[in-house]
């Protein structure tokens, strides 16, 4: 995600939070400070719980998986928030806040699938969209503005299978889902999905 006072882009998203997020050159600090308090509030615990923000990971090699690439971080990397597995039983990980990556660093190129997000600045729009494009996955996207020309400039140049507008991470069945790039070829969900069941037949009389 990258964002500037009124807007924000986000880069192809992990399946429980984002795992970009960026920032103006205007605001770094204030925003990263306000987003990690945010992100400390969050509560983890098992999903039939009505008090959970977010549930455990899938597995034991998951969790090693988040914490190894939390434990190879640059030393310009900035942990500011979390990056801890949970005292507790289950695959369970503190929500995590990482910031001062650069666009070549490993977190940022890979994706986390876990409740780490990490943050970059930026200078402008331009620089915003090629920071977002600028890995080789493409499953989902996520634009924040109160600019509509902006968003829609921003939707047509994100590289990835979902952009939302102002939301994030909500599928409906009757909309395609899928990636592009190294996240997936085609999609499931609606009249999209049921076409890859179909062999397609051109009759000429």
């Amino acid at each position: 995600m990258c964002g500037t006072p009124e807007d924000v882009y986000e880069r192809p998203a992990s399946r429980f939070v984002a795992s970009f997020m960026g920032t103006s050159n205007l605001v770094p600090g204030t925003f990263v400070a306000a987003f990690a308090a945010a992100a400390h509030e969050l509560r983890t615990g098992p999903p039939d719980e009505p008090d959970t923000d977010y549930g455990p990971l899938n597995s034991a090699a998951q969790l090693a998986s988040v914490q190894g690439l939390l434990s190879r971080l640059p030393s310009h990397a900035e942990v500011v928030t979390g990056g801890t597995a949970m005292e507790r039983p289950g695959w369970f990980h503190s929500p995590t806040v990482v910031a001062g990556v650069r666009q070549s660093d490993e977190i940022v190129q890979e994706e986390i699938f876990g409740p780490v997000v990490t943050v970059q600045s930026f200078t402008d729009e331009t620089e915003a969209l090629r920071l977002a494009n600028g890995v080789r996955f493409g499953l989902a996207a996520s634009v924040w503005t109160a600019d509509h020309a902006r968003a829609m400039r921003a939707t047509r140049a994100l590289h990835t299978g979902i952009v939302w507008v102002n939301t994030h991470g909500t599928t409906v069945s009757e909309m395609p889902h899928g990636g592009v790039k190294h996240s997936g070829y085609g999609s499931d969900l609606s009249l999209a999905g049921l076409l890859d069941y179909t062999q397609v037949k051109h009759v000429t009389l």
